[in-house]
């Protein structure tokens, strides 16, 4: 089967949606497949058949916040070039993953127009929320499921912008009333919490099927760490993920635990001056390579995601289970599907930063507990997300897709 798969980075960078693209080349591709990725053109972007075909990233040209803005809803440059690629290349099917504000559903249009069938993976909100994350003043928000995407402009949900969020709002009117994603023949969510979200927020039931995230689990469990214990954070450095909160739990730790932060984002430079300015036993470490961050989790004592978003199947969680780590997280969007409290890591309540500490603190100061969770949680990971059972399933909807 030949499959054009699309996104926007097709790099080595960091993240999971990316994580996710990347691996899904590599099953198909070892499945005996041929995959044609299509993405924004970087200088990094991997070897791809059609990588001179390649379109910018929408408002890449754009002078002023307000043409970025706007571009980012659609894109003329990857709708033609996406059609041309589809003229040459001729797929039996098209996988989309994330593609808005760079790519955009301009590459749903090309699709449709010259007949592919298509699945997309959703690794967000986006369809029924502009700003991707149903999260906004702080807190978990659905305003936006009934449809009211005015919601976005009066709280500049996407980064306290006007003009983003004037954009985002109107590009979610104008996609509901296109029927964009009417055009997508399959929608998989990763998650069941986020497959309850979409069609909450009108996307079709009967079209959204839940297929987690696979992960390449370690080949044997790793041995029990040595040295001082650590607790690493490996994911982007935002507000949402609940890192002021994790800041929090790291002053009541134990002495001599390290809390390490691996990612970067947008509050990377508060996160740096707040550590600096109370002395907290923190080290941020900047973004990583993926094999850095493997080193880092082997090395862990336990693997945290404080998020206060509702988070879809991220996997930061999977990738420590992977590696036999064990996880404490907030009970809080998908992660409980990932998580079970108490035998695979611990669950906390969000923005809870007392309990958080104490989860933590709990497995360092009890190795045997830690090391029995991790266990546990890297079994259930080969179990529940493996990635030849993946593919498997991956096949199973192009071909409901195809016909």
């Amino acid at each position: 089967m030949r499959v054009l798969l699309v996104g926007n980075s097709w790099t080595d960078a960091p993240g999971g949606a990316e994580t996710v693209l990347r691996l899904t080349a590599r099953l198909l591709t070892a499945a005996g497949h041929e995959v044609v990725p299509f993405a924004v053109a970087e200088e990094r972007t991997l070897p791809t058949p059609v990588r001179d075909q390649l379109p910018a990233a929408a408002g890449s040209r754009s002078r002023t916040r307000f043409g970025e803005a706007w571009a980012g809803t659609w894109s003329p440059g990857a709708y033609r070039t996406l059609a041309g690629v589809v003229d040459e290349v001729r797929p039996d099917v098209a996988h989309v993953h994330h593609v808005f504000e760079r790519l955009t559903v301009a590459v749903l249009d090309a699709l449709r127009r010259r007949g592919v069938p298509t699945v997309l993976t959703l690794h967000d909100y986006k369809p029924v929320c502009p700003n991707y994350r149903l999260f906004t003043d702080g807190a978990p928000c659905t305003r936006c499921l009934s449809g009211r995407y005015w919601q976005v402009v009066r709280h500049r949900c996407l980064e306290g912008s006007r003009w983003r969020s004037v954009a985002a709002a109107a590009d979610a009117y104008a996609s509901r009333a296109r029927g964009v994603y009417d055009r997508v023949d399959l929608l998989l969510a990763p998650s069941s919490h986020l497959r309850q979200r979409v069609v909450a927020g009108g996307l079709p039931a009967g079209r959204v099927r839940v297929l987690p995230n696979p992960v390449v689990s370690a080949a044997a469990q790793r041995p029990a760490p040595t040295g001082s214990p650590r607790v690493l954070y490996a994911s982007r450095l935002v507000a949402e993920k609940g890192l002021p909160y994790l800041l929090d739990a790291a002053a009541r730790l134990p002495a001599g635990v390290r809390v390490r932060l691996a990612g970067s984002g947008r509050i990377e430079q508060q996160l740096r001056d707040r550590v600096s300015a109370e002395a907290l036993p923190v080290d941020v470490l900047g973004p990583l390579p993926p094999a850095a961050v493997a080193a880092e989790l082997r090395g862990a004592t336990v693997a945290v995601l404080p998020a206060v978003w509702e988070e879809n199947c991220p996997m930061a969680v999977l990738e420590a289970a992977a590696q036999g780590v064990p996880v404490v997280a907030s009970a809080i969007g998908g992660i409980p599907e990932l998580v079970d409290d108490g035998r695979t890591g611990l669950l906390v309540p969000p923005g809870d930063a007392a309990a958080l500490a104490a989860a933590l603190t709990r497995l360092v100061v009890r190795p045997d507990e830690a090391r029995a969770l991790g266990r546990a949680g890297w079994e259930r990971a080969r179990e529940r997300h493996d990635p030849d059972a993946h593919v498997a399933a991956l096949l199973r909807a192009y071909a409901d897709v195809a016909g």
